[in-house]
């Protein structure tokens, strides 16, 4: 028997083929490749898919993503947690519009100083077939030239 994991992660809505090379004790057929293609269902739409804060020291740099679970695997968000949470804060809230079962996660920036960070949020789930989804979180925060204003 052959056992073969693949990481679908960010697969979900596409069509994807991965070539397996097989390794034998026979001596007919010692090795030899397989070829397994199919259609991936999404688990849930999240858009946008990562978080990118952006902005000039002072500013108020928010942004949101919407989480809708697939009509095939519904789940509910039960808890939500960041892997170091230094520079942002955040909150969950159910969606204000027709779908019914979203989510919408909103970021804000924290950091007070000019730099670059990356943080993961982890949105856990009722949900035996996954647990957790990462949102990834991206920052920038940069300086304005002195002759612009804020």
């Amino acid at each position: 028997m052959i056992t073969v994991k693949v990481h679908t992660d960010g697969y979900g809505g596409k069509k994807i083929g991965k070539n397996i090379h097989i390794q034998t004790n026979d001596k007919i057929h010692p090795e030899f490749s397989v070829t397994i293609t199919g259609y991936l269902e999404k688990f849930a739409d999240i858009e946008p898919q990562r978080i990118m804060l952006r902005g000039s020291l002072g500013q108020t740099i928010k942004a949101q993503v919407e989480i809708t679970p697939g009509t095939q695997y519904p789940f509910k968000i039960i808890n939500l947690m960041a892997k170091d949470g230094k520079y942002i804060k955040f909150s969950i809230a159910n969606a204000k519009k027709s779908n019914a079962g979203s989510y919408v996660l909103t970021v804000e920036n924290l950091k007070k100083e000019i730099g670059r960070y990356n943080d993961v949020i982890y949105l856990k789930t009722d949900s035996r077939l996954r647990q957790t989804i990462p949102i990834y979180v991206f920052g920038n925060i940069f300086s304005l030239p002195e002759n612009r204003e804020k």
